[in-house]
């Protein structure tokens, strides 16, 4: 067995779908899923600076004054901020699923081997000259996580930071819930035994989009809550696009989708302003006493662009009077959901 054979275990039956391109490069070679946050122009653009200024200078000068929504998700250190609460296994494999800029592998190699999957090569290639400044050795997956054939029980952390709600464009012959269901189940496969997984995700139900915040994903207002059919009419009389392909849910149909796929939930954290750049992770039985106590810290805003909320000064007012209902915790802006395969 080579070197890289040890590094990934492949299910043989597919090999012949994947193309080995060094040590810490695999790429999935039928992948049509194209994804950037910045264009595609951009990112060569930005590869080249990268091989010759720091990475930090690259981001300060591109996006700090012209798009200073994209520049805070980048640097804020509260993108990683759910690894302090994460069992973490010391010296362990780790998957980080869609992971941009690397605001989570990187710190998280500290703790083992981290491999890091995305759509496209070139964001790959930009992160591998970021991970390269920062000291940090990662391994790298082109592909699309809903059909890489991944063999089973081979790591102890996969990562869906920001993610899930996007798995579907990776399943179109499915239903959107059908292929996040799918594709937790194939997560408890590749699990190790008492494996975890991480999601960090928008609640459907969040307080925000019921007094009409635009959805963080398509920027339409009122369309989150909406079961799939109406929300892909809501979508479509916007866009004239078909079908809404990114899809997020409320609390119990995530739990409940993590329980069907095998996973017993270790803690579920309600995150405020989001799980973007948390501020609070509060655990979900605690949300109601600790709102009653102390309010909201940590102000909501636009996730599609980070813009001021008109109504942010009646939310607080709001959860307080849910709390005292027991139920603001269905109505918080995210979740943090930490669930463990069993034995």
């Amino acid at each position: 067995m080579s070197e890289i054979d040890r590094m990934l275990k492949i299910n043989r039956n597919n090999i012949s779908r994947v193309e080995k391109t060094g040590q810490d490069l695999w790429i999935e070679s039928d992948s049509n899923i194209e994804y950037s946050d910045v264009g595609t122009e951009q990112e060569s653009k930005i590869l080249d600076e990268l091989k010759r200024t720091s990475w930090r200078n690259v981001v300060a000068q591109r996006f700090e004054q012209k798009s200073p929504w994209l520049y805070r998700i980048i640097t804020d250190k509260g993108r990683s901020l759910f690894l302090d609460v994460l069992p973490i296994k010391k010296d362990g494999c780790f998957l980080d699923v869609g992971s941009g800029w690397g605001q989570v592998a990187i710190p998280l190699s500290r703790y083992g081997k981290v491999y890091c999957m995305d759509v496209t090569q070139t964001r790959l290639n930009i992160l591998r000259e970021i991970a390269k400044q920062e000291n940090s050795g990662l391994n790298y997956i082109c592909g699309n996580f809903c059909t890489f054939p991944f063999d089973d029980e081979q790591f102890d952390l996969v990562i869906f930071n920001g993610t899930f709600e996007w798995l579907p464009l990776g399943a179109p012959q499915k239903g959107n819930k059908e292929a996040q269901e799918a594709a937790l189940e194939k997560t408890c496969r590749i699990l190790n035994p008492d494996g975890i997984v991480y999601i960090g995700i928008e609640n459907s139900l969040g307080l925000k989009y019921i007094m009409g915040a635009p959805d963080d994903h398509t920027g339409i207002q009122h369309i989150t809550f909406l079961n799939e059919s109406d929300a892909d009419a809501a979508y479509k009389k916007v866009t004239g696009k078909k079908s809404l392909r990114v899809r997020t849910w409320s609390l119990a149909e995530y739990t409940q989708m993590l329980v069907e796929a095998g996973f017993v939930i270790l803690e579920t954290y309600a995150c405020f302003p989001d799980y973007k750049l948390i501020r609070q992770m509060i655990p979900i039985q605690e949300v109601n006493s600790y709102i009653l106590g102390n309010g909201v810290c940590a102000p909501e805003y636009s996730g599609v662009d980070g813009a001021h909320l008109p109504f942010i000064g009646k939310m607080d007012s709001i959860y307080r009077l849910l709390a005292k209902n027991g139920v603001a915790q269905l109505f918080c802006p995210s979740y943090s959901f930490v669930a463990k395969k069993p034995k």
